[in-house]
């Protein structure tokens, strides 16, 4: 060490208060910690929400029907106004209307397995539905309509319905080799057709008859207007979106609330992190003001000393660059430290949540340790003008 430094030494540290140093080094590595393993879980929990390569997101809207639809017999369906709203929020890539059947429609099968029921169809647009059916494109003029079933339907056959009457069971694969007679009839006529079921459709709960078809039954056989859709199927940008949940409580929308379960869990992770990472922010500030109030006190009492120095030849930039290779050395200590901490406790936790079965992404985030590093240098250049400002008083 220099003799320069050896007197810069003796003159400032005579005057400085190790207890608040210490407690103020304690203050700023917490806070430190805290908003950067706030911000590293939260990227960790937002990547796992939200993968790069996740499939498109559909969601089935509908209205809670409620004792006035009943009473008054009116529809719980939606306007123009309410899906014009619908497509321009941001969450929301498109929006599909289901087209439902204006007319009557009874299936029967004969053979040794009996079977006649009234039907009720829907259609939506092509690319909502999750499978590629063959056959699917109908025109007019085609005497067997290709049918995408429910695989709940299914389901609820095979393991209800059936072993109640003691039906035989059936496959997919078994119910593409049966043929179904349909009777349509409206207020414009009656068509007899054939129909195959060509799918089943893990997306959509109903019976689906292509669009094509639909709009032509609809106005040849049915009444043929145009009817507000009750239900309509929407494609999200992100599922876990706070705002897709918060919009849709708001305008009592039914849906699967299942659904909804990452979008909650990541408004919920959201509030978590931030209050976090602003009590780590408050613990930052807190202990920037003391170090700050330290270097004001250590000035104003060696006032003198500082006078006599500049006169030897010393100049403000050294004393400067003195004081503020002590706060570097604090500096990166706690640096170092709160790196420690943020890894450590990031390893536990995600071995944690490992042993029950969530599996978050490992590795430090990049907007983590960029922003680590901007908030060391936004610090030291705060004290580097805190101290050009007090020493220049003394020039």
């Amino acid at each position: 060490m220099s003799a320069r430094n050896r007197i810069l030494r003796k003159i400032f540290q005579a005057r400085q208060s190790r207890t608040q140093v210490v407690l103020a080094a304690i203050g700023l590595w917490l806070g430190f910690t805290l908003l950067l393993f706030s911000l590293q879980l939260y990227l960790q929990i937002n990547r796992l929400l939200n993968p790069e390569q996740a499939p498109p997101e559909y969601l089935i809207l509908s209205k809670k029907v409620s004792l006035g639809n009943t009473l008054f017999l009116s529809r719980a369906d939606f306007g123009e106004a309410e899906l014009e709203e619908l497509k321009a929020q941001p969450f929301v890539k498109q929006v599909g209307i289901f087209t439902a059947n204006q007319f009557q429609a009874y299936a029967f099968l004969g053979g040794r397995v009996s079977l006649n029921t009234e039907l009720f169809f829907e259609a939506i647009p092509d690319e909502f539905l999750d499978i590629d059916p063959p056959g699917w494109d109908w025109q007019e003029g085609d005497k067997i309509i290709p049918i995408v079933l429910s695989q709940d339907m299914l389901n609820l056959y095979n393991f209800g319905f059936a072993l109640g009457k003691g039906l035989p069971q059936i496959s997919p694969s078994t119910v593409s080799y049966v043929t179904v007679s349909l009777r349509l009839t409206g207020l414009k006529g009656r068509q007899l057709f054939n129909a195959k079921i060509v799918g089943f459709s893990e997306r959509v709960s109903s019976i689906l008859v292509p669009k094509a078809f639909m709009d032509w039954a609809n106005q040849t056989i049915g009444e043929g207007k145009v009817e507000p859709p009750s239900r309509v199927i929407v494609q999200v940008r992100n599922p876990s979106d706070p705002r897709l949940a918060a919009f849709l409580e708001a305008k009592n929308y039914q849906i699967n609330q299942d659904r909804l379960n990452a979008s909650r869990a990541a408004a919920l992770v959201q509030v978590v992190m931030s209050v976090i990472g602003f009590v780590g922010l408050l613990f930052m500030g807190l202990a920037l003001a003391v170090f700050v109030m330290n270097f004001r006190v250590v000035i104003a009492e060696a006032k003198a000393e500082i006078q006599l120095l500049l006169q030897l030849g010393y100049t403000a930039a050294m004393i400067s660059v003195f004081l503020l290779r002590g706060f570097l050395f604090w500096l990166g200590g706690i640096a170092l430290l709160a790196t420690a901490g943020v890894a450590i406790a990031n390893y536990y936790l995600l071995a944690f949540l490992s042993a029950q079965g969530i599996a978050l992404p490992a590795g430090p985030e990049t907007f983590v340790i960029i922003t680590g590093l901007a908030l060391l240098g936004l610090m030291f250049l705060l004290n580097l003008i805190t101290l050009s400002q007090l020493l220049r008083r003394y020039e």
